[in-house]
């Protein structure tokens, strides 16, 4: 019974984090309404996050707005990256279905299915970026670089976040008023699998870029 109460074990533990997890979605929530900062909120989540899966997290506010000062300029700039490439997508998805439409056959399928593949792929190298971002101190070329072989080189990782991705977007539909909360939970859960990934390559994903993760 003593353990059940005491604020040190596993379950207390969880619960203090799952309050943070609440905590910063809505300061992500806030801070990400200009939309151009959503590069630098979701870097400075993750930043968080990733510490908090090494029970090394900081006071919220405090980590939130260091890191956000921290990585703005890199994260601001990955985030245009990331609307130009979903624009470029959806345009040539749209294309390639009207295409298909239009002509029917084995072009059609083979154009619609390439547009498919290479759209699915640049979604997977998204799900790794802003965690790189957080965690190392890489050049933009290099960040890009890493996710993709990350993305590729565990799929079943990146099926994982496919799934859960599906899954916020699913609890997003239903309760759109928690849409920042559910964001959180998936930036949290999330770290624990990109984490993983880490330690494929370096020791420490703490060390910031003091090794090469990728080569």
């Amino acid at each position: 019974m003593y353990h059940l109460f005491n604020p040190e074990n596993k379950f207390w533990n969880f619960i203090a984090k799952i309050t943070d997890v609440a905590c910063m979605s809505i300061l992500w929530a806030l801070v990400s309404l200009p939309v151009f900062t959503i590069g630098a909120t979701t870097t400075a989540f993750y930043d968080f996050a990733l510490h908090q899966v090494n029970d090394r997290e900081g006071k919220i506010l405090k980590s939130f707005f260091s890191s956000f000062k921290a990585h703005f300029g890199r994260a601001t700039l990955l985030w245009l990256i990331e609307l130009a490439g979903i624009a470029f997508l959806a345009l040539d998805l749209w294309a390639a279905w009207n295409f298909f439409l239009a002509k029917g056959g084995v072009a059609g399928i083979a154009l619609l299915g390439f547009c498919g593949c290479i759209a699915i792929i640049f979604l997977s190298c998204l799900m790794y970026v802003y965690p790189l971002l957080a965690a190392f101190n890489f050049k933009l070329k290099k960040i890009l670089h890493d996710s993709f072989i990350m993305a590729m080189g565990n799929l079943h990782v990146t099926i994982t976040l496919f799934v859960m991705t599906a899954l916020v977007c699913v609890l997003i539909y239903y309760v759109s008023g928690l849409f920042f909360f559910w964001i959180g939970l998936y930036i949290f859960f999330s770290s624990y699998f990109i984490t993983g990934v880490f330690l494929k390559y370096v020791r420490d994903p703490e060390e910031e870029g003091k090794e090469q993760l990728v080569e």
